[in-house]
């Protein structure tokens, strides 16, 4: 592999090898943080945010117990001890602003923890060399979110580098970008999952924060751009907000750009606990999963419009 420019980093809240549901094979995920859009039922809330931010786990605080480490290192002096059922309070918005993080490595109970790190183009790389020879003959790296178009030039970079090793190349993305950024990126993939959350722009910008204009004209781009890559169009089912009549509309949009797949992805409350660390009230919390019934109920509209529909894990790959 080409030596990387090492003043390109990456802001990343995980990376994951071994990954068996993000493209062919297996394969380690980096999940870039930073996201336009604002899903409440997010599972990875922890990467909303283009800058690092504290998790705090309450159940682990130990201030009812006289502990006092994380208000004694505060440069900023913004934690303070609150009632027993809420022991630490502190401004996230000061927070935010904490260049050192000392507070995280001075909690003895592991309550505080950076929502994201910095990784170099050189590590990255690194990890890759480590992690290829366990992937198999169909395995790779697939940048996640997080939306890692946000952080476009160094996903870019990473992928020009990776394909002259014929690394496959897979991407998750919201297409919630300028068209040309989201074309220049895509270029270099093999594979790419992009999410349709609801038809309707209304609707939309009442689940996610923005409108879908941007993403359904990146889509219509996209088909139109003879990429040669493989698209799989993604469907989070979300009881009560995108089901019913938007997956009929889905449908019919997926036939008219002639597409042929759909991966409709149960909602799950896995990332409830995440919200709470961040000190975010979850929307979701009272919606129940859809059931097996539900889901294959789901996919009609699609089969009627000749569409593969794969059901959560189930995928081609």
């Amino acid at each position: 592999m080409k030596q990387p420019e090492q003043s390109l980093r990456g802001l990343i809240f995980d990376l994951q090898g071994f990954s068996v549901h993000d493209g062919p094979g297996c394969r380690t995920a980096v999940f870039l943080s930073g996201c336009p859009l604002r899903c409440g039922w997010c599972a990875n809330p922890e990467g909303f945010a283009s800058h690092q931010e504290t998790l705090f786990v309450a159940l682990r605080c130990r201030h009812g117990d006289g502990c006092t480490a994380c208000l004694t290192v505060c440069p900023a002096a913004i934690h303070e001890t609150g009632d027993p059922e809420n022991p630490l309070r502190f401004d996230r918005k000061l927070c935010q602003l904490c260049a050192t993080h000392h507070c995280v490595q001075a909690c003895p109970q592991d309550a505080l923890h950076r929502s994201s790190r910095w990784i170099s183009l050189d590590e990255l790389v690194s990890i890759v060399r480590r992690d290829r020879q366990y992937w198999g003959p169909h395995g790779g790296i697939t940048f996640t979110g997080g939306e890692p178009l946000l952080q476009h030039q160094f996903v870019q970079k990473a992928a020009k580098i990776l394909a002259s090793a014929y690394v496959h190349l897979a991407i998750e993305t919201s297409a919630q970008a300028e068209e040309d950024v989201f074309l220049s990126v895509l270029a270099d993939f093999d594979w790419a999952f992009i999410d349709i959350k609801h038809m309707s722009p209304e609707q939309h910008q009442a689940g996610t924060g923005k409108t879908n204009q941007r993403i359904l004209a990146n889509l219509a781009a996209l088909a139109r751009s003879h990429w040669a890559g493989h698209l799989l169009v993604r469907v989070p089912l979300i009881p009560g907000y995108n089901d019913g009549d938007n997956l009929r509309a889905t449908a019919k949009y997926l036939r008219e750009l002639g597409l042929c797949e759909v991966n409709l992805l149960p909602f799950h409350r896995l990332g409830a606990s995440k919200w709470s660390q961040l000190g975010l009230p979850y929307p979701f919390r009272d919606t129940l999963p859809p059931s097996a019934e539900e889901m294959k109920k789901a996919a009609l509209p699609f089969l009627a419009e000749k569409i593969t529909c794969y059901l959560g894990s189930d995928t081609p790959f």
